[in-house]
């Protein structure tokens, strides 16, 4: 049988051999001894005894026998070689009492490289071993600013916790994601039970999951057991058959390709001719019957500005189609309870539902896989799905306005901003704001305060450093309506002056998007967007934004707001027009380069006029960590 066997191996091996000769890629094993000739190692630690995964066994620590092999580990010397006859009688060894004596291996980067026992992983590989006992070094690189370096030093983390070495992350931050969606990432180490637990869940899935893949997705089976764990739940998917996960990973296949591509979100600037065309079962609405619509929030009216300015869009969708639609609202909805109050919303009949709020983008998925059939909605920015949509606010337009009024005026002194979360959008909005002050008045600096910071008064602080011109928050509902909003001046008298104010109109955006609902247009973005997930991301051009001005700008203030607004409503004006510096002195943008709307989401810096910088997660109260965990621009991990 060895004979036989060895032939078999043999021609799996000249397989592959002659496919990378012919892709002009070496042939033989990789060896770790020049892998590493262009790496500085940092240092190097024994792991003991540890249980190999096959799979991770990639090449040989040095060229002794690396041309015995091809790079899969098969054989492919003659049949008649002396090492053909041993290759035999290891494996009928194998076959017949198993491995009695571990290999002997480098760890590198995750993959594991043999200094003892070729032979041995070459027939495992080809008796399909999921795993073999050895004793393993471990080389730990140097950290370098470098996507792989950093990925591997997350791995190292969760190695320490889990001891678990048979799976690996494509994308930054995932080993993290795995840890928090399965005993939480403050555990200190996993014990054996919890191995277990995981070991026996992660078998079922990476299997479903590879024999569905077939090589023809670029996310790992770790990437894409963060997706399926975020989506159905750890418990939950503790308790399923591989049956029950097979089927789950079909109806989620579609989330799985967009996870391939996080940083591919299609951005919708305008209402698309795609979503404006009429379906022919339109034509003749007659007896239509009424749309339901359910909002759902993470805060209250009463409470959170944020939440109010939805629910005047809502109120205003309702206004403009009277009859038509009937809608209603959940307040103040928990991510632990969101299942339930999604569930709800879905069978009191309601087929549109908006997620107002980033925390909610989870459940929202979960409900959506669940019902196909409802358009569900998530407002955020650089979440990517593809069975919800995401939309918000190109509300950096607006604050590029107020920066040019603030800087027109400003007689003397420095100008202040005031943010909540440093997430993503809003930096954008903090610099669209000091590239308008910088426009209109060169020298100008803009002290930016958060309102997010722990034992820090952002008002205060204004206080201290005299500043009286000042962008605050927006249109909040607990507040009087003789407070300060949007831009404003403090007086000496302790009194102030309003000036202008950017204006959210979600209103606009929804009327749109159901619109195109009854058009039965709705589902045809979804040939613009192609395999990505999409968001609506919209601006003064549809209306959605607009910056309104009181009776006290002066004169040429409202003639510069008008000139402003009507080119970056035509979208001949963009805010982000190079050059633009950061405060580090870096040349972000050169000049005349405009930057993409998705470049100017994901800023993480602040440009030079700027006096203030973005805080570390560690530094903000409690109420603002799971927003900014979701969405958030930097993390301590930074």
């Amino acid at each position: 049988m060895a004979i036989t066997d060895y032939a078999k191996a043999l021609k799996s091996g000249e397989k592959d051999y002659r496919a990378n000769v012919s892709k002009g890629l070496y042939p033989y094993l990789p060896v770790l001894d020049e892998l590493i000739s262009h790496v500085e190692i940092d240092y190097q630690v024994s792991l003991g005894l540890v249980e190999i995964p096959i799979k991770s066994i990639v090449g040989t620590y040095s060229s002794g026998r690396t041309t015995a092999f091809a790079s899969n580990f098969m054989p492919i010397l003659e049949q008649d070689s002396e090492f053909a006859q041993k290759w035999g009688t290891l494996y009928d060894s194998l076959e017949e009492e198993g491995l009695r004596d571990p290999i002997k291996a480098y760890e590198f980067n995750n993959k594991f490289y043999v200094m003892e026992g070729n032979k041995r992983v070459s027939v495992l590989k080809f008796m399909d071993a999921v795993s073999i006992e050895g004793t393993v070094v471990r080389m730990v690189p140097k950290k370098i600013d470098d996507t792989e370096n950093r990925i591997y030093f997350e791995f190292l983390d969760f190695y320490d916790k889990t001891g678990i070495n048979y799976l690996y992350m494509s994308e930054e931050g995932n080993f993290k994601r795995l840890l928090e969606v399965t005993y939480g990432e403050d555990i200190e180490k996993w014990d054996k039970d919890q191995e277990l637990e995981f070991r026996a869940f992660f078998t079922f899935f990476e299997k479903e999951f590879l024999a569905r893949a077939q090589n023809k997705v670029s996310i790992t089976s770790g990437d894409a057991a963060c997706v399926y764990l975020e989506i159905f739940g750890y418990k939950e998917a503790q308790t399923k058959s591989q049956t029950e996960i097979r089927k789950d990973i079909a109806r989620v296949w579609n989330e799985l390709l967009v996870a391939a591509k996080p940083d591919q979100v299609r951005l919708i600037l305008n209402p698309t001719p795609e979503s404006q065309k009429t379906s022919l079962m339109n034509l003749f609405p007659v007896g239509t019957p009424k749309i339901k619509i359910a909002f759902i929030h993470d805060r209250s009216v009463q409470t959170s500005a944020w939440t109010y300015s939805h629910e005047l869009g809502r109120k205003y969708i309702q206004d403009v189609f009277g009859d038509k639609i009937d809608t209603c609202a959940f307040e103040q909805v928990d991510v632990s309870e969101a299942d339930e109050v999604f569930e709800k919303a879905i069978s009191d009949g309601n087929r549109v539902i908006f997620a107002t709020s980033p925390k909610l983008a989870s459940p929202a998925l979960k409900a959506a896989i669940n019902h196909p059939d409802v358009n569900i909605l998530n407002c955020s920015m650089n979440i990517n799905h593809k069975m919800i949509r995401s939309y918000y606010l190109r509300m950096y337009e607006a604050k590029f306005i107020s920066g040019a009024i603030a800087g027109s005026i400003l007689k003397e002194g420095t100008i202040g901003y005031l943010s909540d979360y440093p997430i993503h959008g809003t930096t954008a909005e903090i610099n669209a704001f000091a590239l308008g002050v910088q426009m209109t008045n060169p020298q100008a600096k803009v002290v930016l305060e958060w309102t997010q910071i722990k034992n820090r008064d952002a008002e205060e602080e204004f206080k201290k450093k005299h500043v009286t011109l000042i962008s605050g928050r927006d249109m909040n509902a607990t507040r009087a309506s003789g407070k300060e909003f949007g831009l404003f001046m403090l007086n000496d008298d302790g009194s102030h002056t309003n000036l202008a104010m950017p204006v959210r109109h979600w209103g606009k955006l929804y009327e749109e998007i159901i619109r195109s609902v009854m058009r039965g247009a709705y589902k045809n973005d979804d040939t613009v967007a192609g395999q990505q997930g999409l968001n609506y991301f919209w601006g003064m051009s549809s209306e959605a934004v607009d910056v309104i001005y009181s009776r006290n700008l002066p004169a040429g203030a409202v003639r510069l707001l008008r000139n402003l607004r009507a080119g970056i409503k035509s979208m001949e004006i963009s805010p982000f027009t190079g050059p633009m510096y950061s405060q580090d002195g870096m040349l972000r943008c050169v000049d005349g380069q405009v930057l993409s709307p998705q470049e100017c989401v994901d800023i993480d810096w602040l440009l030079e006029n700027i006096e203030g910088y973005i805080p570390e997660i560690s530094e903000l109260k409690e109420d603002a960590l799971g927003l900014v965990k979701i969405q958030g621009v930097k993390t301590d991990a930074d």
